[in-house]
C-alpha cells in the first residue's frame, strides 16, 4: 500500500513540474486569509471549494482563476497556506509581496524525508 502511495506522489510532483508551476509555502495563517480575500476582491473567480468535514478546521483548499490563470490556495493547521500556479506568475508575485517562490509541489518535501 505505501509503494502505491509514494507513486502517485511521484505522478503528482512529475505533473507539476511538466505544467511549469511554482509554489509559496507557509504562508503565515493571517496572511494568507488577507490574501485569499485581495484576490477574490480583484476578480479572481472560485471554481473549486473543499468542504469536507474538516474543511477550514484542519485543511482548506480553493481553486481560482482569471484571465486563464489558475491558482491553488492550499491551507493546513500544520504548514499553514500556500498559492499554487503557473511559474511566472507565482515567481513575480513572490517577488512583488517578498515570499520566497519555489518550484516544488507544495508536499514534495515529506517524501524525502520517508526511508
Amino acid at each position: 500500500m505505501r509503494r502505491v502511495g509514494l507513486f502517485l506522489r511521484l505522478i503528482a510532483k512529475l505533473k507539476f513540474r511538466a505544467r511549469n508551476r511554482a509554489t509559496i509555502k507557509d504562508i503565515p495563517t493571517k496572511q494568507f486569509n488577507a490574501l485569499l480575500k485581495e484576490f477574490l476582491s480583484q476578480g479572481w473567480k472560485k471554481k473549486y471549494v473543499y468542504r469536507g468535514f474538516d474543511a477550514w478546521i484542519d485543511y482548506g483548499k480553493v481553486k481560482m482563476k482569471k484571465d486563464g490563470v489558475r491558482l491553488t490556495f492550499e491551507w493546513d493547521n500544520w504548514t499553514e497556506g500556500s498559492i499554487e500556479g503557473p511559474a511566472d506568475f507565482i515567481e513575480r508575485f513572490a517577488d512583488r509581496r517578498g515570499f520566497e517562490a519555489i518550484r516544488e509541489w507544495r508536499w514534495a518535501e515529506y517524501d524525502q524525508a520517508q526511508p
